[in-house]
């Protein structure tokens, strides 16, 4: 796939698919900007701009051309290679008419985890595993499910009044899990840190601007999981030590290991959620940590229009230094496209280590 050089730029182009068929020359040259948003956190986005002709009132079928609940591909890079980068659908149109300026229309959409936050339910889930709960919402919303075995058994888990999405942020969220749709297909698995780097950054070449920011606040050293076994009655307890932090990502010192160096231990105490099980604790534990610790350092950083920059990929980002060059891990990624400006890709990275 083709990437932008500073010292040879390639022409950035792009490609849209409504309903899996591409639009016409003269559809597409009325678009003037595209922005995709895609996050591990939130339902990615996207937003197309399309201006009219000089004649206000003449030309406008192209704006009759998009309608709710349409399927939308976008394909990004340059003109010797395209690469898809968002499938999603429309959630709204925003035409602006004008008596000074010719028509114009904003097209907004969603990737399909936008199905989840359809209203909010009140259910329970009895000895499921986290990731066959996953599985079954998943075929609710009409997608196909591809999750990673979370191995523990709940007993009881309480959906309280959320969406869909809510529900299995937290779930996930609790033991380091992430989940995400791309296209039709929903994910549930751990946080992928621990996976191969996939591509180089340097301000020597592709790196335009990185912000990154290392602190200790709130990076915990340790955690502890209090609960109650009703059957046995007894005391449940777990905890997570710095030294169980799952990778440090090429690093030497984790962020809880440079926290407890420099201020101390920082205990974290979870006893307001219901753990039924030592495995349960134990888990809970294990995740929290992890999920803290991954928040010792986060940059955002601009670079020349990559579109195998992609969320939850782990990512090698030189020329900063020894504490900020390194492995990264890519939470969200924005690429945009102007017709006056090119194509760039903006990011979102967090280390746990230096």
């Amino acid at each position: 796939m083709p990437v932008a050089k500073p010292n040879s730029p390639l022409v950035a182009d792009f490609d849209i698919l409504l309903n899996n068929s591409p639009l016409s020359v003269e559809q597409e040259s009325h678009a003037i900007a595209l922005t995709v948003d895609k996050d591990l956190n939130l339902p990615s986005m996207f937003t197309l701009e399309f201006t009219g002709s000089a004649t206000r009132t003449q030309g406008m079928e192209w704006m009759d051309k998009f309608q709710l609940g349409d399927a939308v591909t976008i394909k990004m890079g340059y003109v010797d290679g395209l690469a898809t980068v968002m499938n999603g659908e429309i959630t709204a149109l925003e035409p602006e008419f004008t008596s000074d300026r010719p028509p114009s229309l904003t097209v907004r959409g969603y990737d399909r985890r936008h199905r989840l936050q359809r209203g909010s339910k009140t259910r329970t889930f009895i000895k499921k595993k986290d990731s066959d709960i996953a599985s079954q919402i998943a075929g609710e919303a009409g997608l196909e499910a591809k999750v990673t075995d979370s191995k523990v058994i709940h007993e009881y888990i309480l959906q309280a009044n959320q969406t869909d999405l809510e529900f299995l942020q937290q779930r996930a969220r609790q033991i380091n899990d992430e989940v995400f749709v791309e296209d039709k297909t929903l994910f549930f698995r751990p946080v992928n840190n621990t996976g191969g780097q996939t591509l180089n950054l340097s301000l020597e070449q592709d790196l335009l601007e990185f912000y990154p920011r290392m602190s200790t606040v709130q990076i915990p050293s340790q955690v502890t999981v209090q609960g109650w076994n009703h059957k046995d009655k007894k005391a449940i307890v777990a905890k997570a030590a710095k030294d169980s932090v799952t990778t440090k990502m090429g690093g030497k010192k984790s962020g809880a290991d440079v926290s407890q160096s420099a201020f101390g231990t920082a205990a974290n105490f979870i006893s307001d959620r219901p753990v039924m099980s030592q495995a349960e604790a134990d888990q809970l534990a294990q995740g929290n940590l992890n999920h803290g610790v991954l928040g010792f350092i986060a940059g955002e950083g601009v670079c020349w229009g990559r579109t195998d920059l992609e969320p939850g990929k782990v990512i090698r980002l030189n020329d900063l230094g020894k504490n900020f060059s390194g492995l990264y891990y890519v939470t969200n990624v924005t690429h945009r496209y102007r017709s006056d400006r090119g194509y760039y890709t903006y990011f979102t990275v967090h280390k746990n280590s230096i």
